[in-house]
């Protein structure tokens, strides 16, 4: 009797090697095939015209690979004396694992041709629904599969779905109860896509958070502020708030004040205001119209008020930069001199405010 044919629970060590030699193979011709998909179909499915070949083999890659090492595993512990119960269990563990490799490939390609072909024809319609619809389509559907695949492998395992389901029943009031800010935000979610206060990449103020929408969902809205972090807004939040759409306004309302001297003559006052409206009206960021009137009279200065527009929203910075530096610039040439903050102090001579004694 060799030393192969020792037994060890039931089985020989020969069984046991060979059960080790399946796993290897299985192993080894995983990676065989991930270094064959990656050097050379890969390269060979980027050169047709087609993306069809390229989403398949993205998205069966790393399940086949996942396929044949389960494989090695399966026909390795085939060379096992098992009993009853220990073969049941080890076949029903691979027939799980086979069902969630085959449900992982099947989502991965409905998510790629959502990706690649529906995203891109939903991109090029005047409607905006439907860019708001993909990336929640994409979510429910993975969601309704996993599903469909959790009921099956609860009924494989011999568990009374229509029992279980029955079970959650009565919880249902109390689900419901604890669930009241989730159908909220559902509902929520639900007037943003019918309403459309805002689209994917409109600037909005919500409360304090300012930023673009980077994602709309049933239940929240991801919003991208000025500083790059992301902010998570519950939709319920956004339903009950005052919203402000700024990507939706025509021009940016632009109100400033300029103080000049009390000393400056009535001409000069008249001058300033053409040169402030000829100011608005040659920039090309700015409105024509404008309103400049001679508001009031200031503490140390006369306030002149100037209210324009800016036409070009994406730059809006260097149009009030612009128009700041040609009054600056107008001003000094005509002699208009700008005001600052002044103050007069009374000074007491104390001597003299003193009383005099009357001489005796």
């Amino acid at each position: 009797m060799s030393f192969l044919d020792n037994m060890l629970w039931g089985n020989t060590y020969q069984q046991y090697l060979i059960l080790i030699a399946y796993i290897l193979l299985g192993i080894t011709v995983g990676k065989v095939f991930y270094w064959l998909s990656t050097k050379i179909i890969k390269v060979f499915t980027s050169k047709t015209k087609t993306k069809l070949d390229d989403i398949i083999i993205e998205n069966m890659e790393k399940p086949v690979v996942f396929l044949i090492v389960l494989a090695g595993f399966y026909f390795g512990f085939g060379q096992l004396n098992l009993s009853v119960a220990a073969g049941n269990f080890v076949n029903q563990v691979f027939v799980v694992l086979f069902v969630l490799s085959v449900t992982w490939v099947v989502i991965n390609l409905i998510d790629s041709f959502i990706k690649f072909y529906l995203k891109p024809m939903a991109a090029k319609t005047k409607s905006d629904l439907d860019d708001q619809l993909i990336p929640i389509v994409r979510k429910g559907i993975k969601i309704v599969l996993w599903i469909i695949v959790l009921i099956m492998l609860i009924k494989k395992f011999g568990i009374d779905v229509s029992a279980l389901l029955t079970g959650v029943g009565l919880g249902g009031l109390a689900f419901a109860l604890a669930a009241k800010d989730m159908l909220a935000n559902l509902f929520g979610g639900i007037a943003i896509l019918t309403d459309k206060p805002f689209k994917l990449g409109d600037r909005i103020k919500v409360g304090d958070n300012d930023g673009f929408i980077t994602e709309i969902g049933l239940r929240t809205t991801r919003m991208r502020t000025f500083d790059g972090t992301q902010i998570v807004i519950p939709n319920s939040v956004i339903a009950d708030s005052v919203l402000e759409n700024i990507s939706r306004e025509k021009a940016r309302r632009m109100k400033i004040t300029i103080g000049v001297e009390y000393s400056t003559p009535q001409k000069k006052m008249l001058e300033a205001e053409k040169i402030l409206k000829d100011i608005i009206k040659k920039n090309k960021k700015t409105e024509d119209d404008s309103l400049i009137t001679f508001n009031e009279f200031g503490d140390s200065a006369l306030q002149i008020m100037i209210i324009y527009w800016i036409k070009d929203l994406d730059n809006i910075l260097a149009a009030k930069h612009e128009v700041n530096l040609a009054i600056k610039e107008r001003f000094e040439k005509a002699g208009i001199s700008m005001a600052f903050p002044t103050r007069t102090v009374h000074l007491i001579n104390e001597k003299a405010s003193k009383p005099r004694k009357k001489k005796k």
